[in-house]
């Protein structure tokens, strides 16, 4: 009876931690009122690469900071190509994706359903 008791309690415990970890970022995003294909501007988002109709990103490094992820890489677009350090952060408005440099941003991006 114990051990019941010892198992209740550890995931008691781990619980609040548990919660407490931000969701995946990984899957597909939109702008408001546009749809979830490349073709309609969607962006696909997976843990080393960042692809949308016009850039193509691949990342060396990637590090997670509360609800914000940080990539250094090479992103690729139709003008130009070179290292760039990109930033996404969630919010209750959103995602944002900023790079560095460049100055891009890409705000108030929905996730697509699965």
């Amino acid at each position: 009876m114990r051990r019941g008791y010892l198992a209740s309690f550890l995931v008691l415990l781990a619980a609040p931690a548990m919660a407490q970890q931000p969701r995946s970022i990984v899957g597909t995003w939109h702008f408001p009122n546009e749809g979830c294909k490349r073709e309609q501007g969607a962006i696909t988002i997976s843990p080393m690469e960042l692809e949308s109709e016009d850039v193509l990103c691949k990342f060396k490094t990637v590090k997670r900071e509360g609800n914000t992820v940080i990539w250094t890489g090479v992103c690729g677009d139709v003008e130009a190509g070179g290292n760039q350090r990109v930033t996404a952060t969630e919010t209750d408005k959103g995602l944002t994706i900023r790079y560095h440099p460049g100055g891009n941003v890409l705000e108030g991006l929905r996730r697509c359903p699965r």
